[in-house]
Order: C-alpha cells, then structure tokens, then sequence
C-alpha cells in the first residue's frame, strides 16, 4: 500500500501516546496579557498535544501560544487547532515537531522506588 501524505487534520489521527504530565503554557489571555498556565496534558504525538484548558480562558481555534511540556522544557510554538469536550488540541508546525526522543522523553515512566 503507498504511503499517502497526510495534511492537516489527518495529520491529528497518528498514534497518540496515553500519559499524564504537567505541561506550562504562556499565552495572551482574553484581556491581552501575558498569561503563564501550568495545566496537565493527556496525549502528545510528534505533531501536537491535548491539554486540559487552563482557567484563564481566551483560548480559542486559531490561537498561537508555547507550550513547555515537562520534563522536556525545550519551548514550541503551538496553535490550537481544535476546542471540544473540555481539552484543547494543539498542533506543532513542521519547523517545530517533536522528535522520537522528545516524546519518549515526555512519556517516560519513572519508577516509584527511584522518587
């Protein structure tokens, strides 16, 4: 079967990995100011992410803000690309996609023993 290349939406249906982790979003915020949220993320893929949406608010399709996930805290710049049953959808352009390692990294269990 030949590969087809996948654009937009479709890119959002590769394999997400299942996992909770603390992510630090900054954004402008529905009033215009810099707005720094520590919310929990729920599935990463090398193309994007799902969070939980912080309080704040003001986020809606087509907003731009970074995205810190833990405990890999190299910066991206990520849009909200979808809004819907209390998470947010976050897409990474091609520039910023996460590699293999970042999303093992991000989804790497720690032992109990080892806290």
């Amino acid at each position: 079967m030949d590969r087809i290349e996948q654009t937009g939406s479709e890119q959002r249906r590769e394999p997400r990995f299942k996992f909770d982790g603390a992510t630090i979003l900054v954004f402008d915020d529905s009033e215009q100011r810099r707005t720094v949220a520590v919310t929990h993320y729920y599935n990463v893929s090398r193309r994007g992410a799902c969070v939980l949406p912080p309080a704040t608010g003001g986020l809606e399709v087509g907003s731009r803000l970074t995205l810190l996930p833990q405990p890999y805290l190299e910066k991206r710049e990520v849009i909200v690309v979808n809004r819907q049953a209390g998470s947010l959808h976050l897409e990474l352009p091609d520039s910023q996609e996460f590699s293999e390692f970042e999303v093992a990294e991000m989804i790497r269990v720690i032992p109990r023993d080892a806290v």
